[in-house]
């Protein structure tokens, strides 16, 4: 109807647009018995930020609020959702352009409400509200949880994190697993990566896993990069003159099931001036039948490896697959029997010794002692099914902090204990499978050791590639 009005207007004469004009505003001004006029409020509350955390010593949230019309302002009025009922004023005399409105934590009140602030003006009105979400968590929990970056292989879908690496292209590195990070040098780090596919690899949701050619065993590559809120960059990989990521471990493709399949590495560790990989060589992945495990020994950066043959353990031994950490001199290593339905164990080595296996010690939970030179005496130190592991001493948080995969919880589990020969704490989720279908592996990075935040490289099956992960802990203590 209006266009019909607007169309016969375009031709119309000056008296016929007037009366046009006179018609609209009349239609305009009409409205339903009862309806008041919209009001616009001639000022707002805003906050630096909207989600508060208490302060561990003064249990208070607080906030910068600032306003564009304070004058205009008689009173803020505070009030709470959630728990017991809360009112407060701040009179327009306590406010000020750079105002710190902070609240009290309560011993009632929930984990999480809202703080709800309305400025009330002098001509009656009042504002829009100001929500400041209060997270009242309390002890040592996880604040959050996120998917940073993909680490490896080509960007699929409708992904919409960082991929700053793009290593199908780069390295002939389409698919592969793991992501066993350790320093080399101060703020230089690698990355042992397992059984690897070259560009034409293609993820398959009815099929998920490795496909397509150039089956590398392991890749190593290397990064400078310290700032990984946005992605984890690699510097370069150990490539050949092609310029595609080489094997390192030797891995001999025997795919009978009876002989050398493929090697791959569990942990890595440089002492001593050089660099170590913890490697298991399997013969099956039915059932997970190794052949032995082993470490290999780099003394050029990382360019070239070579086995050390004074070290070996046995296709039976609970140190199959293991994990790495230096302190105070020692080299401490928490193992698994291959595969993922095992209990971890734990040993430890000084630094000098790490080629050295009959001077290992070996934690006799049940002797609560150390055993040198007898591996057979290392007793269970988390009593359940553990997957790929690794760990660290978060300097921080005083806490050793422990991950792994838990088939049974089908999830990324953490642990925490004060000394790391226990007792651990009870299971933390850091990652669930139903959000990220078919996890694997996570393998802390070592800036996790000190901060707030954790940073592990996670594997999915499908789409058989490594993403880095942040997870981000509080340990707010007794309230």
């Amino acid at each position: 109807m209006f266009r019909k009005y607007l169309m016969a207007d375009q031709e119309s004469t000056p008296i016929a647009r007037t009366i046009w004009v006179y018609f609209l505003c009349l239609l305009l001004a009409c409205k339903k018995d009862g309806e008041k006029d919209v009001f616009v409020p001639t000022d707002e509350l805003m906050a630096t930020q909207t989600i508060l955390v208490p302060d561990k010593q003064t249990k208070k949230v607080s906030a910068a609020l600032s306003f564009k019309n304070l004058d205009a302002i008689e009173y803020i009025s505070v009030t709470k959702s959630g728990g017991n009922s809360y009112n407060n004023k701040i009179n327009r005399g306590e406010l000020s352009s750079s105002y710190t409105f902070s609240y009290p934590i309560q011993a009632t009140d929930p984990q999480s409400f809202k703080l709800l602030l309305k400025a009330h003006y002098k001509d009656g009105n009042v504002s829009n509200t100001l929500a400041l979400e209060v997270d009242n968590r309390w002890g040592f929990f996880i604040r959050s949880m996120k998917r940073v970056a993909r680490v490896t292989g080509k960007s699929i879908g409708n992904e919409s994190f960082p991929n700053p690496n793009n290593t199908a292209t780069k390295w002939n590195v389409g698919g592969t697993d793991l992501g066993i990070v350790w320093e080399m040098e101060p703020n230089n780090y690698g990355i042992f990566f397992g059984d690897t596919f070259g560009q034409d690899f293609v993820p398959n949701t009815a099929n998920p896993g490795p496909n397509g050619g150039s089956w590398r065993s392991n890749v190593l590559a290397f990064s400078k990069d310290n700032q990984l809120e946005d992605g984890l960059t690699f510097s370069s990989m150990v490539s050949d003159n092609a310029g595609t990521a080489r094997e390192l471990v030797p891995g001999g493709k025997d795919q009978s099931g009876n002989g050398n399949l493929t090697s791959i590495p569990s942990a890595a560790i440089r002492v001593n001036g050089a660099d170590y990989v913890h490697y298991f060589n399997i013969r099956n992945w039915t059932g997970w039948i190794t052949n032995h495990s082993g470490l290999f020994k780099s003394t050029d950066n990382g360019r070239t490896w070579k086995k050390c043959e004074t070290v070996l353990f046995a296709a039976n031994s609970n140190f199959g697959m293991a994990g790495y950490f230096k302190k105070d001199g020692y080299v401490y290593m928490m193992g698994t029997h291959a595969g993922r339905i095992n209990p971890a164990y734990l040993a430890r080595f000084k630094e000098a010794d790490i080629e050295n296996q009959s001077r290992y010690e070996y934690w006799n939970s049940s002797g609560n002692q150390w055993v040198t030179g007898n591996e057979s005496a290392a007793g269970i130190l988390i009593n359940e099914k553990v997957g790929e592991l690794s760990f660290v001493y978060n300097t921080t948080h005083k806490k050793w902090i422990l991950t792994y995969f838990s088939e049974d919880r089908y999830n990324i589990t953490m642990r925490t204990a004060e000394n790391i020969t226990g007792p651990w704490s009870q299971p933390y989720e850091l990652a669930a499978g139903t959000a990220y279908p078919q996890l694997y592996g996570s393998y802390l990075h070592p800036l996790s050791a000190t901060g707030d935040n954790l940073y592990f490289l996670m594997s999915m099956w499908m789409p058989y590639n490594v993403f880095l992960m942040k997870a981000e802990l509080a340990d707010m203590g007794a309230f």
